[in-house]
């Protein structure tokens, strides 16, 4: 008896499979706990975050998207790694500056700021920040939004080139909050926390 009981539990996804009933992952389950609107079967088996955006852009039509962070990692001209980080900075009640910070990267790692004119360093121009990565190869280029929705939802979202890496969506009353996250040997991984 107890021989059957193990051979139906360790083949009871490939039955539930075979009858049509797709597995669903705990990941999938979460997002469904916090945010049943963005139901859809695609997402249920392996949750893809570039998907989970695009149906939570249609869903929470967005009204205004701010950018946080921008991160590029590069190789100049040299072959020096170094990080270019543009920071949007809030001053009173509607003023926002984009802050500039360059950094060289050393082979253990360290990084050191490089010293910046307040031209370069405040609100730069696009030459300037051409300039910097002239003949220099991009390696990972990440940024970060924040996008306020019509109906009371927040959306914060992380992205390397086009690959979504990170994605929360809480509403206003902080009710309901789904955070994701793409590990690096576990893939993606959402938790859901509800009040």
């Amino acid at each position: 008896m107890r021989f059957v009981v193990s051979f139906i539990i360790a083949l009871g996804p490939q039955v539930l499979w075979a009858q049509g009933i797709k597995p669903v992952s705990v990941s999938y389950e979460n997002l469904m706990r916090c945010f049943p609107e963005l139901q859809d079967e695609q997402l249920s088996f392996k949750v893809d975050l570039n998907r989970l955006k695009d149906i939570s852009d249609e869903k929470f039509v967005t009204s205004q998207s701010q950018l946080r962070q921008r991160k590029i990692h590069y190789l100049d001209a040299e072959k020096q790694a170094m990080n270019l980080i543009l920071r949007t900075k809030f001053s009173g009640a509607k003023k926002m500056d984009t802050e500039l910070t360059l950094q060289q990267v050393d082979e253990k790692g360290v990084v050191t700021n490089v010293g910046l004119t307040a031209n370069q360093r405040i609100n730069p121009k696009q030459d300037i920040i051409n300039n910097f990565l002239l003949n220099a190869t991009i390696k990972s280029d990440e940024y970060s939004y924040n996008d306020t929705k019509l109906n009371g939802v927040v959306a914060t979202y992380k992205r390397n080139f086009k690959e979504v890496e990170e994605y929360e969506l809480h509403d206003k009353p902080n009710k309901r909050s789904v955070s994701c996250e793409k590990q690096k040997d576990l893939g993606i991984i959402c938790t859901c926390s509800k009040k």
